[in-house]
């Protein structure tokens, strides 16, 4: 056992300062080679403080020989892997015992009158194994006491409702072509050559080379046109579609929460309340 821890005098609740002056927490119980101490008010952190980083313990305070920074970066909120034995089975320098009840083991006859987990709290430091009469157990009491130091800020949230858009898709246009088939004339100009014969009365002598008296056939070419009907494709009407956005207004609705403050004494009076209705 540390010699250190064998000669403290460390009372539960005690505060708890660094070489720098700086409150570290308070005294919440003993275990084994380590002091317990608490820090913060509704959601506390233990700290395993080694009895050897301890200078000296009063009345006033424990005092170690770290500074406040030094003792709460050390990885000392994490529990021991080991443990000394308990309160009870511990020599009586490991403890306050209260003043109206001997060292356990003596002859006294008032010491088996009322235990020591029955007395009230200011009557004794409490063991590491005995919480305070109406506390969980692992608190060192069921109130925490506020000194005149600390300033306790308590926040209280609400929600608030916040809406935002995401595109969907509502539907779709679908723009079909088919072909049909239909019936058309037209009329188209042509050419046809026709054979005109005329004849005329001519007195005249034959001129040099002229043939004359020998039969044969002579063959006048007539031409014309003929229709050919043929298509062709072209354009002859464009669809242009487009889209714009139309925007509009759509009412939505949702339930939100707040945290509210209702503050009470020790006899249930209420200090303050916040009734505001939720907004």
């Amino acid at each position: 056992m540390d010699n250190n821890r064998s000669t403290l005098n460390i009372i539960g609740g005690t505060d708890v300062f660094g070489t720098d002056g700086d409150k570290v927490g308070s005294v919440s119980r003993m275990e084994g080679d380590y002091v317990v101490v608490s820090k913060g008010f509704f959601f506390p952190t233990d700290y395993y403080i080694l009895t050897s980083a301890i200078n000296t313990a009063d009345s006033e305070g424990v005092y170690l020989n770290v500074t406040k920074d030094e003792a709460l970066n050390q990885g000392w909120d994490t529990i021991p892997a080991t443990t000394d034995s308990s309160w009870q089975d511990r020599p009586r320098a490991d403890a306050v015992l209260p003043v109206d009840d001997p060292i356990p083991g003596s002859t006294a006859t008032d010491y088996d009158a009322t235990s020591w987990k029955d007395r009230p709290r200011a009557d004794a430091v409490l063991p590491v194994d005995d919480p305070v009469p109406g506390s969980t157990g692992t608190d060192y009491s069921a109130t925490t006491d506020v000194n005149d130091t600390d300033t306790l800020r308590v926040g209280l949230a609400e929600e608030e409702l916040t809406a935002q858009t995401r595109p969907i898709e509502r539907g779709a246009v679908h723009v079909d072509k088919v072909v049909t088939e239909e019936q058309q004339e037209l009329d188209v100009p042509v050419t046809e050559e026709r054979i005109n014969v005329s004849r005329r009365v001519v007195d005249r002598d034959l001129t040099p080379g002229e043939t004359t008296f020998e039969e044969g056939t002579i063959d006048i070419p007539v031409r014309g046109e003929e229709v050919e009907v043929e298509t062709r494709a072209r354009v002859r009407e464009e669809i242009e579609i487009d889209k714009e956005a139309v925007t509009g207004t759509e009412r939505v609705s949702g339930t939100v929460r707040r945290e509210e403050a209702h503050i009470t004494d020790d006899t249930g009076k209420v200090v303050d309340s916040d009734d505001r209705p939720i907004r």
